[in-house]
């Protein structure tokens, strides 16, 4: 019996785009800055995925030069989120922040703890209907339902969940929009993904492909996937 494979391609972590400071160290799936690789184009709408880890009582800025959906997802602490419009937050584990950014905005991202690193997912959309104006949320998900898929936001037919999951447990997501594709990123654990071998902070485009099917290879397994327009 052959089995069928869809179109896809792995993003291994040590093969990341470093940059790094005494503040700051930017981990990057796709190009971004002065990390720039043909094999590491966007996919689809995404553009950015970026693990940031941000020592005690430091920040960086961004200033973004194209309209863009950016989603924030705290992995360890909490972090403080401030724009030149005057909006300030503080997101913490088990909450997102979802932005709709202007060309030209520019925001703040810092760590308010004295002793410990904070660390969090950076992940930038192309948007593919523009929203009139900038906006900003903050939604809560929960982990304690375990080996499901809870939904973390959905704008323009782009949509990404989060699930934890016990060793040897199994899932799967049928996509909404036969026409996009699914970005899935191992936040940590191990995973088998449409049996390909997937390893923490590993990620998997998928292209054509109806139904994405996993197993779970460790405990307590973290998995984010990301349906997008292509």
């Amino acid at each position: 019996m052959m089995i069928k494979q869809s179109p896809a391609q792995i993003f291994k972590s040590d093969l990341r785009g470093i940059s790094k400071s005494d503040a700051f160290l930017n981990l990057a799936t796709f190009n971004f800055g002065t990390y720039q690789d043909d094999s590491r184009k966007p996919f689809g709408t995404l553009e950015v995925l970026n693990e940031g880890i941000l020592a005690p009582l430091q920040k960086i800025s961004r200033l973004i030069d194209a309209d863009t959906e950016v989603i924030l997802l705290p992995l360890f602490g909490g972090i403080v989120y401030k724009d030149n419009l005057g909006t300030e937050d503080f997101i913490r584990i088990e909450q997102i922040k979802h932005i709709s950014v202007k060309k030209g905005m520019s925001f703040e991202l810092s760590n308010p703890y004295k002793l410990e690193n904070v660390s969090y997912l950076e992940i930038w959309f192309s948007p593919k209907i523009l929203n009139s104006k900038e906006n900003s949320a903050s939604f809560e998900f929960s982990f304690s339902e375990r080996n499901k898929m809870n939904l973390l936001f959905y704008f323009s037919n782009t949509m990404g969940f989060i699930g934890i999951y016990d060793g040897r447990k199994e899932g799967s997501y049928t996509l909404k929009n036969n026409l996009n594709g699914v970005f899935v990123f191992v936040i940590n654990g191990a995973f088998e993904i449409e049996n390909r071998l997937l390893q923490e902070k590993d990620g998997l485009s998928l292209n054509d492909i109806e139904t994405v099917e996993w197993e779970a290879l460790s405990e307590n397994a973290i998995l984010l996937l990301l349906e997008v327009p292509m």
